[in-house]
Protein backbone atom coordinates (compact mmCIF):
# COMPACT_ATOMS: atom_id res chain seq x y z
CA UNK A 1 0.00 0.00 0.00
CA UNK A 2 2.58 2.95 0.60
CA UNK A 3 4.55 1.84 -2.47
CA UNK A 4 1.23 2.29 -4.38
CA UNK A 5 0.87 5.84 -2.64
CA UNK A 6 4.72 6.89 -3.66
CA UNK A 7 6.30 6.43 -0.98
CA UNK A 8 8.53 3.59 -1.49
CA UNK A 9 10.50 3.92 1.79
CA UNK A 10 7.52 3.14 4.04
CA UNK A 11 7.25 -0.10 2.44
CA UNK A 12 10.51 -1.43 2.94
CA UNK A 13 11.15 -3.41 6.28
CA UNK A 14 13.57 -1.34 8.98
CA UNK A 15 17.32 -2.74 9.10
CA UNK A 16 17.50 -3.47 13.03
CA UNK A 17 20.70 -2.28 14.33
CA UNK A 18 22.11 -5.48 14.13
CA UNK A 19 22.79 -6.05 10.79
CA UNK A 20 25.88 -4.34 9.72
CA UNK A 21 26.33 -1.90 6.80
CA UNK A 22 27.01 -3.53 3.41
CA UNK A 23 30.27 -1.20 3.41
CA UNK A 24 31.52 -3.05 6.86
CA UNK A 25 34.09 -5.98 6.73
CA UNK A 26 33.90 -8.97 8.07
CA UNK A 27 35.62 -8.11 11.11
CA UNK A 28 34.30 -5.37 12.04
CA UNK A 29 30.75 -7.21 11.53
CA UNK A 30 31.78 -9.84 13.93
CA UNK A 31 32.86 -7.27 16.71
CA UNK A 32 29.48 -5.24 16.39
CA UNK A 33 27.25 -8.61 16.90
CA UNK A 34 29.12 -8.99 19.73
CA UNK A 35 28.46 -6.03 21.16
CA UNK A 36 24.98 -5.63 20.56
CA UNK A 37 24.33 -9.61 21.84
CA UNK A 38 26.16 -7.95 25.13
CA UNK A 39 23.93 -4.96 24.92
CA UNK A 40 20.52 -7.13 24.85
CA UNK A 41 21.84 -9.59 27.34
CA UNK A 42 22.55 -6.66 30.22
CA UNK A 43 19.91 -4.49 29.28
CA UNK A 44 17.40 -8.08 29.87
CA UNK A 45 18.97 -8.63 32.84
CA UNK A 46 18.45 -4.92 34.54
CA UNK A 47 15.25 -5.30 33.67
CA UNK A 48 14.28 -8.88 35.18
CA UNK A 49 16.37 -7.94 38.02
CA UNK A 50 14.01 -4.60 38.17
CA UNK A 51 10.60 -6.83 38.38
CA UNK A 52 11.88 -9.32 40.90
CA UNK A 53 12.80 -6.28 43.40
CA UNK A 54 9.61 -4.95 42.73
CA UNK A 55 8.13 -7.60 43.38
CA UNK A 56 9.72 -9.09 46.50
CA UNK A 57 9.00 -5.46 47.76
CA UNK A 58 5.22 -5.83 46.91
CA UNK A 59 5.27 -9.56 49.13
CA UNK A 60 6.96 -7.83 51.71
CA UNK A 61 5.00 -5.14 52.55
CA UNK A 62 1.65 -7.69 51.47
CA UNK A 63 2.84 -10.18 54.06
CA UNK A 64 3.08 -7.54 56.72
CA UNK A 65 -0.37 -6.64 55.97
CA UNK A 66 -1.30 -10.99 56.39
CA UNK A 67 -2.48 -11.21 52.80
CA UNK A 68 0.41 -13.25 51.88
CA UNK A 69 2.21 -17.01 53.82
CA UNK A 70 5.81 -17.63 53.28
CA UNK A 71 6.49 -21.23 51.41
CA UNK A 72 9.68 -22.87 50.65
CA UNK A 73 11.25 -20.97 47.75
CA UNK A 74 11.63 -22.81 44.49
CA UNK A 75 13.19 -22.25 40.93
CA UNK A 76 9.96 -21.56 39.69
CA UNK A 77 8.75 -18.95 43.07
CA UNK A 78 12.79 -17.60 44.25
CA UNK A 79 10.46 -14.92 46.21
CA UNK A 80 8.77 -17.72 48.34
CA UNK A 81 5.17 -16.57 48.12
CA UNK A 82 1.71 -17.94 47.95
CA UNK A 83 -1.49 -16.94 47.11
CA UNK A 84 -3.96 -15.42 49.86
CA UNK A 85 -4.54 -17.11 53.07
CA UNK A 86 -7.97 -19.24 53.39
CA UNK A 87 -7.93 -19.73 56.48
CA UNK A 88 -7.33 -15.45 57.38
CA UNK A 89 -9.95 -14.79 54.76
CA UNK A 90 -12.46 -17.34 56.60
CA UNK A 91 -11.16 -15.50 60.43
CA UNK A 92 -12.13 -11.94 59.07
CA UNK A 93 -15.34 -12.99 57.70
CA UNK A 94 -16.58 -14.94 60.76
CA UNK A 95 -15.55 -11.89 62.43
CA UNK A 96 -17.39 -9.59 60.38
CA UNK A 97 -20.66 -11.52 59.95
CA UNK A 98 -20.58 -12.85 64.14
CA UNK A 99 -23.47 -11.19 66.41
CA UNK A 100 -21.63 -8.79 68.56
CA UNK A 101 -21.84 -9.95 72.34
CA UNK A 102 -23.62 -8.83 74.98
CA UNK A 103 -21.73 -7.52 77.60
CA UNK A 104 -21.70 -9.71 81.21
CA UNK A 105 -23.87 -8.86 84.15
CA UNK A 106 -24.01 -10.37 87.65
CA UNK A 107 -26.97 -12.53 87.07
CA UNK A 108 -27.52 -16.25 87.70
CA UNK A 109 -31.28 -16.41 86.42
CA UNK A 110 -30.48 -15.26 82.63
CA UNK A 111 -28.36 -17.27 79.86
CA UNK A 112 -25.04 -15.70 79.21
CA UNK A 113 -22.32 -16.37 76.69
CA UNK A 114 -20.37 -17.24 79.65
CA UNK A 115 -19.38 -19.35 81.85
CA UNK A 116 -21.05 -20.01 84.83
CA UNK A 117 -17.37 -18.97 86.98
CA UNK A 118 -16.40 -16.24 84.72
CA UNK A 119 -16.06 -12.99 86.77
CA UNK A 120 -14.79 -9.62 85.21
CA UNK A 121 -11.69 -7.63 85.74
CA UNK A 122 -13.90 -5.66 88.32
CA UNK A 123 -14.37 -8.53 90.52
CA UNK A 124 -11.97 -7.64 93.05
CA UNK A 125 -12.14 -4.15 93.10
CA UNK A 126 -15.74 -4.93 95.70
CA UNK A 127 -13.14 -6.65 98.27
CA UNK A 128 -13.94 -4.95 101.73
CA UNK A 129 -11.14 -6.12 104.40
CA UNK A 130 -12.10 -5.91 108.42
CA UNK A 131 -15.61 -3.72 107.58
CA UNK A 132 -17.57 -5.34 110.59
CA UNK A 133 -14.59 -5.44 113.15
CA UNK A 134 -15.26 -4.00 116.83
CA UNK A 135 -12.42 -3.23 118.07
CA UNK A 136 -13.07 -3.56 121.94
CA UNK A 137 -12.12 -1.57 125.22
CA UNK A 138 -10.44 -3.32 128.10
CA UNK A 139 -12.67 -2.19 131.09
CA UNK A 140 -16.34 -3.13 129.03
CA UNK A 141 -14.47 -6.78 128.01
CA UNK A 142 -14.09 -6.57 131.64
CA UNK A 143 -17.48 -5.95 132.15
CA UNK A 144 -18.89 -8.45 129.80
CA UNK A 145 -16.96 -11.35 131.54
CA UNK A 146 -19.07 -11.34 134.64
CA UNK A 147 -21.41 -13.57 133.64
CA UNK A 148 -19.18 -16.56 133.14
CA UNK A 149 -17.35 -16.18 136.39
CA UNK A 150 -21.22 -15.78 137.92
CA UNK A 151 -22.26 -19.18 136.93
CA UNK A 152 -18.91 -20.65 137.39
CA UNK A 153 -19.31 -19.23 140.64
CA UNK A 154 -22.70 -20.23 141.25
CA UNK A 155 -21.47 -23.90 140.59
CA UNK A 156 -18.95 -24.01 143.09
CA UNK A 157 -21.93 -22.81 145.53
CA UNK A 158 -23.97 -25.40 144.42
CA UNK A 159 -21.80 -28.58 145.22
CA UNK A 160 -20.73 -26.87 148.25
CA UNK A 161 -24.12 -26.92 149.59
CA UNK A 162 -24.46 -30.57 148.38
CA UNK A 163 -20.90 -31.32 150.00
CA UNK A 164 -22.53 -30.04 153.63
CA UNK A 165 -25.58 -31.69 153.51
CA UNK A 166 -24.41 -35.01 152.40
CA UNK A 167 -21.77 -34.55 155.38
CA UNK A 168 -24.20 -33.48 157.63
CA UNK A 169 -23.08 -30.13 158.42
CA UNK A 170 -26.04 -28.61 156.96
CA UNK A 171 -29.28 -29.11 158.00
CA UNK A 172 -32.30 -29.51 155.34
CA UNK A 173 -34.64 -27.58 156.94
CA UNK A 174 -32.05 -24.51 157.08
CA UNK A 175 -31.69 -25.26 153.39
CA UNK A 176 -35.27 -25.12 152.77
CA UNK A 177 -35.89 -21.74 154.69
CA UNK A 178 -32.80 -20.19 153.20
CA UNK A 179 -33.88 -20.79 149.40
CA UNK A 180 -36.98 -19.92 150.13
CA UNK A 181 -36.68 -16.20 151.73
CA UNK A 182 -34.25 -15.95 149.19
CA UNK A 183 -36.33 -16.45 146.47
CA UNK A 184 -39.37 -14.78 147.93
CA UNK A 185 -37.13 -12.01 148.25
CA UNK A 186 -35.43 -11.94 144.50
CA UNK A 187 -39.43 -11.43 143.28
CA UNK A 188 -40.46 -8.47 145.61
CA UNK A 189 -36.84 -6.58 144.74
CA UNK A 190 -37.76 -7.14 140.79
CA UNK A 191 -41.27 -5.66 141.41
CA UNK A 192 -40.19 -2.75 143.51
CA UNK A 193 -37.30 -1.89 140.26
CA UNK A 194 -39.79 -2.18 138.07
CA UNK A 195 -42.07 0.20 139.60
CA UNK A 196 -39.29 2.61 140.83
CA UNK A 197 -37.52 2.58 137.45
CA UNK A 198 -40.68 1.99 135.32
CA UNK A 199 -39.16 -0.47 133.25
CA UNK A 200 -40.98 -1.97 130.39
CA UNK A 201 -40.53 -5.67 131.91
CA UNK A 202 -43.27 -7.66 133.32
CA UNK A 203 -43.91 -7.92 136.90
CA UNK A 204 -43.40 -11.51 138.92
CA UNK A 205 -46.48 -11.34 141.52
CA UNK A 206 -49.10 -12.70 139.87
CA UNK A 207 -52.04 -15.01 141.36
CA UNK A 208 -51.10 -17.74 139.03
CA UNK A 209 -47.29 -17.72 139.76
CA UNK A 210 -47.99 -18.14 143.68
CA UNK A 211 -50.51 -20.79 142.58
CA UNK A 212 -48.07 -22.96 140.07
CA UNK A 213 -45.32 -23.11 143.02
CA UNK A 214 -47.42 -24.17 145.47
CA UNK A 215 -48.70 -27.00 143.25
CA UNK A 216 -44.99 -27.85 141.87
CA UNK A 217 -43.64 -27.89 145.13
CA UNK A 218 -46.24 -30.32 146.74
CA UNK A 219 -45.19 -32.63 143.72
CA UNK A 220 -42.01 -32.88 144.01
CA UNK A 221 -42.56 -33.14 148.02
CA UNK A 222 -44.19 -36.46 147.03
CA UNK A 223 -42.01 -37.84 144.37
CA UNK A 224 -38.77 -37.36 147.27
CA UNK A 225 -38.85 -41.26 148.30
CA UNK A 226 -38.67 -41.90 144.49
CA UNK A 227 -36.05 -39.86 143.81
CA UNK A 228 -33.49 -40.48 147.00
CA UNK A 229 -33.94 -44.13 145.46
CA UNK A 230 -33.79 -43.66 142.20
CA UNK A 231 -29.69 -45.03 141.51
CA UNK A 232 -29.39 -47.18 144.67
CA UNK A 233 -27.68 -49.85 142.11
CA UNK A 234 -25.23 -47.83 140.77
CA UNK A 235 -21.63 -46.94 142.27
CA UNK A 236 -21.29 -43.48 144.07
CA UNK A 237 -18.19 -42.92 141.41
CA UNK A 238 -20.06 -43.19 138.43
CA UNK A 239 -22.65 -40.60 139.88
CA UNK A 240 -19.65 -38.30 140.90
CA UNK A 241 -18.44 -38.65 137.34
CA UNK A 242 -21.99 -38.16 135.59
CA UNK A 243 -22.62 -35.02 137.52
CA UNK A 244 -19.13 -33.37 136.58
CA UNK A 245 -20.31 -34.16 132.72
CA UNK A 246 -23.66 -32.85 133.09
CA UNK A 247 -22.30 -30.03 135.09
CA UNK A 248 -19.66 -29.05 132.25
CA UNK A 249 -22.77 -29.70 129.76
CA UNK A 250 -24.53 -26.87 131.44
CA UNK A 251 -21.47 -24.78 131.67
CA UNK A 252 -21.15 -25.06 127.93
CA UNK A 253 -24.68 -24.62 126.62
CA UNK A 254 -25.80 -21.86 129.50
CA UNK A 255 -27.69 -18.40 128.02
CA UNK A 256 -25.17 -15.63 128.88
CA UNK A 257 -27.13 -13.80 127.01
CA UNK A 258 -29.02 -10.44 128.68
CA UNK A 259 -32.68 -10.15 126.61
CA UNK A 260 -34.11 -13.45 127.62
CA UNK A 261 -35.69 -12.03 131.27
CA UNK A 262 -39.27 -14.22 130.79
CA UNK A 263 -38.45 -17.32 129.45
CA UNK A 264 -35.71 -20.36 129.34
CA UNK A 265 -35.09 -20.91 125.23
CA UNK A 266 -32.80 -23.26 123.42
CA UNK A 267 -29.55 -23.83 124.46
CA UNK A 268 -30.32 -22.29 127.88
CA UNK A 269 -32.98 -25.24 127.91
CA UNK A 270 -30.26 -27.65 127.58
CA UNK A 271 -28.06 -26.29 130.47
CA UNK A 272 -31.27 -26.01 132.61
CA UNK A 273 -32.20 -29.27 131.67
CA UNK A 274 -28.54 -30.94 132.63
CA UNK A 275 -28.37 -28.96 135.80
CA UNK A 276 -31.66 -30.62 136.95
CA UNK A 277 -30.14 -34.45 136.04
CA UNK A 278 -27.18 -33.75 137.82
CA UNK A 279 -29.36 -32.54 140.94
CA UNK A 280 -31.45 -35.39 140.54
CA UNK A 281 -28.19 -37.83 140.54
CA UNK A 282 -26.80 -36.05 143.47
CA UNK A 283 -30.31 -36.32 145.29
CA UNK A 284 -30.46 -39.86 145.09
CA UNK A 285 -27.10 -40.24 147.54
CA UNK A 286 -28.68 -38.42 150.31
CA UNK A 287 -30.56 -39.86 153.56
CA UNK A 288 -33.70 -38.62 154.20
CA UNK A 289 -36.53 -37.67 152.02
CA UNK A 290 -36.99 -34.13 153.17
CA UNK A 291 -33.20 -33.21 152.13
CA UNK A 292 -33.91 -34.45 148.74
CA UNK A 293 -36.83 -32.27 148.52
CA UNK A 294 -35.12 -29.04 150.08
CA UNK A 295 -32.11 -30.15 148.04
CA UNK A 296 -34.02 -30.18 144.73
CA UNK A 297 -36.23 -27.11 145.31
CA UNK A 298 -33.17 -25.57 146.12
CA UNK A 299 -31.52 -26.34 142.80
CA UNK A 300 -35.00 -25.38 140.35
CA UNK A 301 -34.67 -21.63 142.18
CA UNK A 302 -30.65 -21.64 141.91
CA UNK A 303 -30.16 -22.97 138.53
CA UNK A 304 -34.33 -21.72 136.53
CA UNK A 305 -34.78 -18.40 138.96
CA UNK A 306 -30.99 -16.66 139.85
CA UNK A 307 -29.57 -17.00 136.05
CA UNK A 308 -32.78 -15.10 135.36
CA UNK A 309 -32.51 -12.71 138.02
CA UNK A 310 -28.68 -12.16 137.34
CA UNK A 311 -29.23 -11.28 134.11
CA UNK A 312 -31.98 -8.61 135.45
CA UNK A 313 -29.40 -6.71 137.62
CA UNK A 314 -26.84 -6.68 134.45
CA UNK A 315 -29.46 -4.84 132.19
CA UNK A 316 -30.58 -2.63 135.56
CA UNK A 317 -27.00 -1.82 136.98
CA UNK A 318 -23.55 -3.19 135.88
CA UNK A 319 -22.52 -1.80 139.21
CA UNK A 320 -24.67 -4.49 140.70
CA UNK A 321 -23.77 -6.83 138.79
CA UNK A 322 -20.11 -6.57 139.35
CA UNK A 323 -21.00 -6.56 143.23
CA UNK A 324 -22.72 -9.56 142.62
CA UNK A 325 -20.16 -11.56 141.01
CA UNK A 326 -17.93 -10.58 143.81
CA UNK A 327 -19.83 -11.78 146.55
CA UNK A 328 -20.65 -15.37 144.69
CA UNK A 329 -16.59 -15.63 144.21
CA UNK A 330 -16.32 -14.92 147.97
CA UNK A 331 -18.75 -17.04 148.91
CA UNK A 332 -17.84 -20.10 146.87
CA UNK A 333 -14.35 -19.49 147.46
CA UNK A 334 -14.83 -19.57 151.39
CA UNK A 335 -17.00 -22.99 151.58
CA UNK A 336 -14.36 -24.24 149.91
CA UNK A 337 -11.64 -23.53 151.98
CA UNK A 338 -13.58 -25.81 154.12
CA UNK A 339 -13.93 -28.20 152.23
CA UNK A 340 -10.52 -28.28 149.93
CA UNK A 341 -8.07 -25.57 149.93
CA UNK A 342 -6.78 -26.90 146.02
CA UNK A 343 -10.38 -26.56 144.80
CA UNK A 344 -10.74 -22.66 146.52
CA UNK A 345 -7.14 -21.75 145.20
CA UNK A 346 -8.30 -23.15 141.52
CA UNK A 347 -11.39 -21.23 141.77
CA UNK A 348 -9.59 -17.65 142.87
CA UNK A 349 -7.34 -18.42 139.75
CA UNK A 350 -9.91 -19.21 137.06
CA UNK A 351 -11.95 -16.27 138.39
CA UNK A 352 -8.71 -13.84 137.91
CA UNK A 353 -7.51 -15.17 134.96
CA UNK A 354 -11.37 -15.11 133.35
CA UNK A 355 -11.76 -11.76 133.95
CA UNK A 356 -8.58 -10.24 134.00
CA UNK A 357 -6.53 -12.14 131.88
CA UNK A 358 -9.09 -13.39 129.05
CA UNK A 359 -9.41 -9.41 127.96
CA UNK A 360 -6.53 -8.56 127.08
CA UNK A 361 -5.50 -11.80 125.81
CA UNK A 362 -9.20 -11.02 123.28
CA UNK A 363 -7.85 -7.50 122.65
CA UNK A 364 -4.39 -8.51 121.41
CA UNK A 365 -5.53 -11.05 118.99
CA UNK A 366 -8.07 -8.76 117.45
CA UNK A 367 -5.31 -7.03 115.79
CA UNK A 368 -4.56 -10.53 113.87
CA UNK A 369 -8.32 -10.56 112.74
CA UNK A 370 -8.37 -10.30 108.68
CA UNK A 371 -12.14 -10.59 107.85
CA UNK A 372 -12.93 -10.32 104.12
CA UNK A 373 -16.06 -9.72 102.15
CA UNK A 374 -17.33 -9.23 98.70
CA UNK A 375 -19.87 -10.08 96.12
CA UNK A 376 -18.88 -13.94 96.12
CA UNK A 377 -20.52 -13.59 99.64
CA UNK A 378 -24.12 -14.90 99.92
CA UNK A 379 -27.29 -13.19 99.93
CA UNK A 380 -28.64 -12.73 103.73
CA UNK A 381 -32.08 -12.06 104.25
CA UNK A 382 -33.12 -9.36 107.24
CA UNK A 383 -35.48 -11.23 108.96
CA UNK A 384 -38.03 -8.92 111.38
CA UNK A 385 -39.48 -10.15 114.27
CA UNK A 386 -42.25 -8.40 115.85
CA UNK A 387 -43.09 -9.47 119.98
CA UNK A 388 -46.82 -10.43 119.94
Amino acid sequence: MPSLLGVPFLGRRRETASEPPAFMSSQATSTAHATSNAFTHNTRGELSNSIFSSRRTTAQRMQRQGSFTRIPASPANPAGLSSVSAASTATRHEAATAPRQRPWRRLLYIKQDFPDDYVDDTFLMELQKNANVRMYEYSTVVMQTTVVTQHISSIMVFIAVFINLYRNTLTASLLLWCSTTSTVMGIVLWDLLNLTLQLPIQRIIRVDMIKGAVLFALLLFGLSPVLRTLTEDTSSDTIWAMTVILFCVNLAFHDYSMGNLTNIRFPGSVSLNAAVLASVLLASRLNSNLSVFAFLAFALCWFALFPIFRRYLKRVSSVASMATTVVLALVATAMFMYILKPIALLHVFSTLFITFACPLWLIWVQRYKNEIHGPWDEARPIVHRYNR
